[in-house]
């Protein structure tokens, strides 16, 4: 009985799997890349900070080698607590360039409540653009980064994704990392292409301000008001259309966890940030996505105890690795990256326990960021 009802589940959930990650690979073939725009509109470019005093300074020298006129885009850093010398560092900066300010988040914020949006929201309400870019304090962008995200707004173009990629590393581990950013990144890309938005990365951004401020900003739901919730609100409310900028041009850089540690905290930290959708749908295609490494995971270790379930499993195994390796294949030529056999086989070995336990882990835990602990 045990069996049966295993090797169901497993069958099921892998049909979808497989239909999830193809749709992901056809939407990838959709995607276009930007007209060269006639008129460059005002871009603000907010960057939320808090103790980067080892990776500002490169982020602000990446952001103001821009191709972009400097008298059409301003760069505004708001300081969320920092203690180290993250605040002299942009105030040199600003000291240099003109168009950059720095900002500070009020100090009567509520505590428990994720201070990245706060940060975000009170330099968007700051910014003279009419387009914000997005990207992480300790990111680098290439520089023609401002000028083609913002050729990508069309009339009916309201957000646009970009991709983004973990910086080269030696590290084992950094390099097994590097390909499950990869992954992320392709089916976001994917997901977007396909006409169903549902995860971006806030490192590389950009979206209409009118949008921001007619969707209510991030909202205040906790740790859920982020970018992919500011996303899923313009979707479904048919804001305007979203699109993802798939150039190597546009491709931002940021760097590996380095250790399974902080590789998992920041992933769980990530799977805490899910559930709050506007669009109920996006829930049930998470659910049957986590279904699938659950009951492969249920499977594997009913094997012991019902050996008839190996070959399924392993049958499994390798349908999921033939459809993970061409879609993470198709991201990697789009994204300028490899995907070396050996390290794509240890990922996937990883890949099911890993998700099991740092989704469900997300689901009850705090996020701790930075000393602070973040209410879900």
């Amino acid at each position: 009985m045990i069996e049966t009802i295993a090797l169901g589940l497993l069958t099921i959930f892998t049909i979808y799997y497989v239909y999830f990650i193809t749709r992901i690979r056809i939407g990838l073939l959709s995607l276009q890349v930007a007209p060269s725009a006639s008129v460059q509109p005002i871009v603000t470019v907010v960057v939320a900070a808090r103790d980067e005093e080892k990776s500002i300074g490169q982020c602000l020298l990446s952001l103001v080698q821009q191709t972009y006129p400097a008298n059409k885009y301003e760069i505004i850093i708001v300081d969320d607590g920092s203690t180290d010398k993250t605040v002299s560092i942009v105030k040199s900066f600003s000291e240099r360039y003109s168009n950059i300010h720095l900002l500070s988040l009020p100090i009567g914020i509520e505590r428990g409540t994720a201070h990245k949006p706060l940060a975000m929201a009170h330099g968007i309400d700051q910014a003279k653009g009419g387009i914000i870019l997005a990207t992480d304090a300790d990111c680098i962008a290439p520089s023609r980064w401002i000028e083609i995200m913002a050729n990508h707004f069309e009339d009916n173009v309201v957000f646009v994704a970009g991709p983004v990629v973990e910086q080269n590393c030696t590290n084992f581990f950094s390099k097994l990392e590097q390909m499950e950013f990869l992954g992320l990144i392709t089916v976001a890309a994917g997901l977007i292409g396909s006409g169903r938005p549902i995860n971006c990365n806030g490192a590389n951004l950009a979206y209409r301000k009118s949008a921001f401020i007619s969707v209510g900003g991030f909202g205040d739901n906790g740790s859920s008001n982020d970018d992919e919730s500011l996303m899923n609100k313009i979707a479904e409310r048919n804001i305007g259309k979203i699109a993802f900028a798939p150039e190597s041009d546009a491709i931002v850089s940021t760097p590996s966890s380095n250790t399974i540690i902080s590789f998992l905290r920041q992933r769980i930290r990530w799977a805490n940030k899910r559930g709050h959708y506007e669009d109920k749908s996006i829930l049930f295609i998470l659910v049957c996505l986590y279904l699938f490494f659950l009951s492969f995971a249920l499977a594997a270790i009913l094997i012991t105890l019902e050996h008839q379930l190996l070959l399924p499993v392993i049958l499994a195994f390798a349908v999921k690795a033939f459809v993970d390796y061409f879609a993470l294949r198709s991201g990697a030529h789009l994204f300028l990256q490899r995907v070396p056999f050996f390290h794509f086989v240890i990922a996937e070995l990883l890949h099911v326990p890993y998700i099991v336990i740092a989704a469900a882990i997300g689901q009850v835990s705090s996020m701790q960021w930075k000393g602070r602990t973040i209410k879900r």
